[in-house]
């Protein structure tokens, strides 16, 4: 599977108007290979907007870019609403376990999203992936709310991961963090192997959500 990260950064007085752009992505769902997008407001950066969408492979990935992002981008106008458009994308490593089996029902169901971005030792990476298998993910399935996730590898960077998982709710998420985070944290001692680590949260704008024709 293939996720790609759209990090927008938006101009002052020009968020609504970005809002409404957004919505015009709806054309996504008839592409073959297209899994889903969804986006919403950062957290903690209130003129940033996160949008994440997923694709079956690399082929059908690479055939919409190639002939059809352009027009759809393009007639929905957001490129004046922004000053940076920052766009990253990563190919699955794990999945993250929940109560959702596959990414598409995530998409569709998802309230609240929750995203860590990890740069890793060079020396540590087996290491990072075994920690999310077996420390993480185990941890995380036991959380109520969790609909499941992806760990992913970045295609342009050989040691930066992304960690996507998607919640019922902010407050189930919020009720992880109190009650298995820190245990979490204490055993996988992340510090030993990550150089950098950042990362967003945001609640789903639902008219931003699409879902392929197939769910």
């Amino acid at each position: 599977m293939i996720i790609k990260r759209i990090s927008c950064k938006v101009k002052e007085g020009y968020k609504e108007t970005f809002y409404e752009y957004q919505k015009q992505w709806n054309p996504l769902s008839k592409v073959k290979g297209f899994l889903g997008q969804i986006g919403g407001w950062s957290i903690t950066q209130p003129l940033t907007a996160c949008v994440y969408s997923f694709w079956e492979n690399q082929t059908d990935y690479n055939i919409f870019m190639e002939k059809e992002h352009d027009s759809i981008f393009i007639d929905s106008g957001q490129e004046t609403t922004c000053d940076s458009i920052d766009v990253s994308v990563f190919h699955q490593k794990l999945r993250v376990p929940g109560v959702e089996e596959n990414i598409g029902n995530i998409v569709r169901i998802a309230k609240y999203i929750r995203v860590a971005m990890s740069k890793v030792k060079e020396d540590k990476l087996i290491h990072f992936v075994n920690m999310q298998e077996e420390v993480w993910n185990t941890g995380m399935q036991k959380s109520e709310g969790i609909l499941g996730g992806t760990c992913a590898l970045s295609q342009k960077q050989s040691n930066e991961f992304l960690v996507l998982t998607g919640w019922e709710s902010k407050s189930y998420h919020q009720r992880y963090m109190v009650e298995h985070f820190p245990g979490l944290l204490k055993t996988a001692k992340p510090k030993n192997e990550v150089l950098e680590l950042t990362g967003e949260q945001f609640k789903v704008e639902e008219a931003w959500r699409v879902c392929p024709k197939a769910y």
